[in-house]
């Protein structure tokens, strides 16, 4: 079929699909997802997408009609259609990656339980989503039916908890907690709220993203009703690009802002997508304007067929250094790292600090702002002078020629 002929049927498979839902309504939106062998039917399909959607060795192909409103039907650059459409990168598993590479199987006491850190755990609740993103880091999990959490398996772990008293902040995450029903959320919430030395309950969801009209009134009251004097309930989600800012995005956070639910953003850093220090910058500063603060920008995970989204580890650097002094300090997110072999994640920063000078007690940075040398003052009889580097005589005079 001609290049015109078949957009002409894409655009008007577009609308037709768009149409035929109540496009605000959550579980109609979920109904109406367009699944791997329909996505001909929404894109001029490249041969690597039509490969990557025949051969993928990671997890099932799906999207909302809402966030395929957001891709591009003609350009296989546009960044929403990356993460939605897979391509032949994913039919290829490199010699460095792993399904569970921050080995979280290794670290589940009981199933659907992560603890790696001494006083949090994660709760891996759910494991559906309304959109499959292509870099999704639990691909193993999510999407399939085997991984599915039961209410025993969730008792199970709400009891291991109970029994462990340091631990005193879960996080839920899945797939998708808020893909769960009303009363299976409350359930969760609940069980929590009743642990004693729980204090910090965060959720972690993409739909303000994939599918914005999931966070309902009856699902903020719900959350409103447990994010209480005794446990703190926050939400990270995941916003990549500068195009998934809309208005139905920002109506879903002030819903929960209004239910008193402190929202942060945690951006993958993709290949092609938004690996660039203006796109990051622009995020951020809509981010802001939708009341969101940064929390984290993570390094790509060494998943299954994912060489197509990693970065070298010092583009993130990069963008880091330049985002700073360009936006508010709580518009720039941690830089950081999950390290492989579940050691946990660490941040990971420009250089700002050059060393210290021993002779004239003095720390030399290097100003975000202008790029120039400034100095300060170490205390005298400090004890810690021996921890910084040093900077050498040489190394002054190049500094102050």
């Amino acid at each position: 079929m001609p290049v015109d002929s078949r957009l002409a049927f894409v655009l008007e498979e577009r609308k037709a699909l768009f149409s035929r839902l109540d496009w605000e309504n959550p579980i109609s939106q979920l109904q109406n997802r367009v699944r791997g062998e329909q996505l001909y039917r929404y894109f001029l399909l490249t041969d690597s997408e039509i490969t990557g959607i025949r051969d993928t060795i990671r997890l099932h192909v799906a999207t909302t009609p809402y966030y395929l409103s957001l891709s591009d039907p003609k350009d296989p650059n546009c960044p929403i259609r990356r993460m939605i459409v897979p391509t032949s990168d994913e039919t290829i598993l490199s010699p460095e990656e792993s399904p569970d590479p921050l080995e979280e199987e290794r670290l589940s006491p009981v199933r659907g339980l992560t603890h790696m850190y001494p006083n949090r755990v994660l709760l891996f609740s759910n494991h559906t989503c309304s959109v499959y993103c292509r870099h999704c880091m639990r691909g193993r999990k999510v999407s399939s039916s085997n991984e599915r959490m039961t209410e025993d398996d969730l008792k199970k772990a709400f009891e291991y908890i109970r029994e462990h008293d340091e631990v005193e902040d879960v996080v839920i995450s899945g797939g998708d907690p808020l893909n769960l029903a009303d009363n299976r959320i409350e359930f969760i919430l609940s069980s929590l709220e009743s642990i004693p030395h729980v204090k910090i309950c965060r959720l972690g969801t993409r739909n303000p993203v994939t599918n914005p009209f999931r966070i309902t009134d009856e699902l903020c009251k719900i959350i409103e009703r447990y994010n209480t004097d005794h446990l703190s309930i926050f939400c990270n989600t995941q916003f990549n690009h500068p195009l998934e800012c809309t208005k139905e995005s920002k109506l879903a956070i002030l819903k929960l802002l209004k239910a008193g639910v402190s929202v942060g953003n945690q951006a993958v850093l993709l290949k092609g997508i938004n690996d660039s220090c203006e796109t990051m910058l622009e995020l951020h500063k809509k981010l802001l304007e939708m009341r969101i603060r940064a929390y984290y920008l993570y390094d790509p995970e060494l998943i299954p067929g994912s060489r197509g989204f990693r970065t070298p580890l010092y583009k993130g650097i990069e963008i880091i250094e330049y985002m700073r002094g360009k936006i508010g300090g709580m518009g720039i997110p941690q830089f950081v790292n999950d390290l492989p072999g579940g050691g946990g994640k660490i941040t990971i920063a420009p250089n700002w600090y050059l060393g210290y000078y021993p002779r004239t007690r003095q720390h030399l940075f290097r100003s975000a702002v202008t790029k120039k040398i400034h100095l300060s003052y170490e205390p005298e009889g400090s004890a810690y002078t021996d921890l910084y580097p040093h900077i050498s005589e040489k190394e002054w005079e190049g500094y102050f020629p």
